[in-house]
């Protein structure tokens, strides 16, 4: 069974940034606000389908996990992964080229990735949280 949706935590101090950094860097992917809450939950969705995409800001009691100001991602107690599977290799380009004019760090430019596949192409690109998302085409489905 697929997995259903993820959520990231932000921190109250980073929720704006996340959030904005999504809205414009998953809109080549096609994906829409499904709901928000000011400041501290953003769902979203892909045009014509389920919410499967959120950020909170968490309660506000617990301590902010996230990159210290001025400090790196590896003083992080760990980072998330988020893969968002596409149906075209040029798009995986063009959500490579939105994500990082919205502000996030290249982690791997778009390419093909034979570790995993001969016909895996995918990029990468650290959001504002150091978390490492991910879109792919994988030409050939079934992993045998």
């Amino acid at each position: 069974m697929p997995i259903s949706h993820i959520s990231l935590a932000t921190g109250p101090a980073r929720f704006a940034a996340m959030r904005d950094f999504y809205l414009a860097a998953l809109a080549p992917l096609g994906y829409i606000t499904y709901y928000e809450s000011a400041g501290s939950m953003l769902g979203l969705r892909p045009a014509g389908g389920p919410p499967d995409f959120w950020l909170h800001a968490g309660n506000g009691e617990q301590p902010d996990f996230a990159i210290p100001e001025g400090g790196k991602v590896d003083d992080r107690p760990g980072r998330a992964h988020v893969a968002f599977e596409v149906q075209e290799q040029g798009l995986v380009d063009r959500w490579h080229e939105a994500a990082v004019k919205a502000g996030g760090i290249c982690n791997g430019k778009p390419g093909r990735r034979p570790q995993f596949s001969e016909t895996y192409y995918a990029a990468f690109v650290l959001d504002p949280l150091g978390n490492n998302i991910e879109a792919y085409y994988y030409a050939k489905k079934g992993w045998n």
